[in-house]
């Protein structure tokens, strides 16, 4: 209510009852001026988070007024359970539900002129949504609402030949990380969307959703195609690129196939045969002339096959000689590796983790690809090391000094990487394209041996002695490092 006042100059001073009147006025203006309203302001658009990454939600009050003796109040749906409750002058954590409680913090940097901004560390998935700002001073609350929209950018898609099937090769791409759910697809070079055989979108128990889609490819269709898997909030995504030579074809037809081995079979059994019995005939025809000299002839090839067999023993122990391999203590370089991995205390074991780490952006580390390198490096020699406990999905090898850390990688020999990988239980070398390994059994270990000055790059089963691949690299007379992508986890036994 306002009231007018109006009064003569002249009987200021001087009438008594004047001076009770302006007390009284004061007295009930008082409590107008306490229970000012205010608004409280948030942000007027959504707050955009990578899951793993530090939230900051702003908000503060107009007009500008002190909030270090109000009530400041963060929750979701329910008023009662508050995500950060700063009461009395203090943060009040004992009050958090569960699911925050460590997690956040109040900065009050501009409390004095109403201004907030609450911290939440680690967000996940299950952080997507509202959350409600809440003031509320002696004689009067209001409240703002924000939006938080949580993103998780997932791997880039990885390509896989599954079998061969329908007269064509099945091709498997799959990549891991995402949220929200994920919008998958093969398109041809030209972008045109090509149909999927199947698709499949799991949630982990993280709340990242992991992405699988498959596609038959034959001969008559696009032979250059491209997996590509996209954020409905991020654009663009991620996509990886194949081609598929000729050649892989002709094993997409059994059929054929097996008639040109049964061709090979009889054709070497015919002449097989033939040889056999003109020798036979030839035998007999010679019998009696070669039986004096048979004897003599039979103790000169036991001596010559015994000379014979020296050589190769004496070939095999040079050989062996040559190939002698030092085995070498290697660790896992911490300065190296992405946020997502986390390194054991020996840094014997890399395991990846949904929750990247708070970790310095120095030049040598991998910001985009979850890689680490060996903290040991080498430019001549013949060394071995070995690996185990993988999980289903890693590749293993070794990489120049000068490999690119930061952004999308390629791993291929042009990007200064050689090695193998697994994609759950399919095995290939790291090639563009990639080239499909058939192995006898899964390896529990991998041992890689690496050449320095031939530059060969080998790996075998330590198992079985069975030879995994053998590869051709050119080191340029760089350093080069052992190099590890982990989707799972490894630990190096050397």
């Amino acid at each position: 209510m306002k009231m007018r006042i109006s009064f003569r100059s002249h009987c200021a001073m001087g009438n008594p009852s004047l001076s009770s009147y302006l007390i009284f006025l004061f007295t009930i203006h008082v409590p107008t001026l306490e229970s000012v309203n205010f608004k409280v302001i948030g942000p007027d658009h959504p707050i955009m988070v990578s899951a793993g990454e530090d939230a900051l939600l702003p908000c503060h009050l107009s007009p500008i007024m002190n909030a270090q003796e109000m009530e400041v109040r963060w929750h979701r749906s329910k008023f009662s359970e508050p995500v950060h409750l700063y009461q009395h002058g203090t943060d009040q954590a004992e009050q958090q539900i569960p699911n925050y409680q460590g997690r956040t913090e109040l900065l009050k940097d501009g409390i004095v002129n109403g201004s907030v901004v609450l911290r939440i560390r680690n967000i996940t998935p299950s952080d997507h949504g509202q959350f409600i700002c809440f003031f509320k001073s002696s004689s009067f609350y209001a409240e703002a609402i924000l939006e938080l929209k949580v993103t998780g950018l997932g791997s880039t898609p990885r390509i896989s030949i599954d079998s061969y099937q329908s007269g064509g090769i099945h091709m498997v791409c799959e990549s891991a990380g995402w949220y929200p759910e994920p919008q998958v697809q093969w398109r041809d070079l030209r972008g045109q969307h090509l149909p999927s055989l199947t698709e499949k979108i799991t949630q982990q128990d993280n709340g990242l959703f992991e992405a699988q889609i498959s596609i038959i490819v034959t001969e008559t269709s696009s032979q250059d195609l491209s997996c590509s898997v996209r954020n409905p909030h991020l654009n663009p995504g991620k996509e990886s690129v194949v081609y598929i030579a000729d050649p892989f074809f002709l094993r997409a037809y059994p059929w054929m196939v097996a008639v040109y081995i049964l061709l090979a079979v009889v054709g070497l059994l015919t002449f097989t045969a033939s040889y056999f019995f003109w020798k036979q005939h030839k035998a007999k025809a010679t019998y009696v002339a070669e039986t004096g000299k048979h004897v003599a002839d039979r103790e000169k090839l036991q001596v010559e096959f015994g000379k014979f067999l020296l050589s190769l023993l004496q070939a095999d122990l040079k050989w062996r000689k040559t190939q002698v391999y030092g085995e070498v203590k290697i660790t896992l370089d911490p300065d190296t590796a992405h946020p997502g991995l986390k390194l054991s205390e020996g840094q014997k074991t890399v395991t990846w983790e949904s929750k990247h780490q708070d970790l310095p952006d120095n030049p040598e580390r991998f910001d985009e690809v979850f890689c680490v390198l060996g903290s040991e490096g080498f430019t001549s020699g013949k060394i071995y090391w070995e690996v185990e406990g993988m999980g289903g999905i890693w590749a293993i090898g070794v990489a120049r000094e000068s490999v690119r850390r930061k952004g999308q990688i390629k791993f291929t020999p042009e990007e200064g990487i050689w090695g193998i990988e697994q994609s759950r239980d399919h095995y290939s070398v790291l090639a563009t394209p990639e080239v499909p390994l058939l192995l006898c059994e899964t390896p529990k270990k991998v041992r890689i041996y690496v050449h320095y000055e031939k530059g060969q790059v080998a790996f075998f089963n330590p198992d079985n002695g069975d030879l995994i691949a053998n590869l051709t690299a050119s080191f340029n007379g760089e350093k080069i490092f052992p190099f590890f992508w982990v989707c799972s986890h490894l630990t190096l036994t050397t």
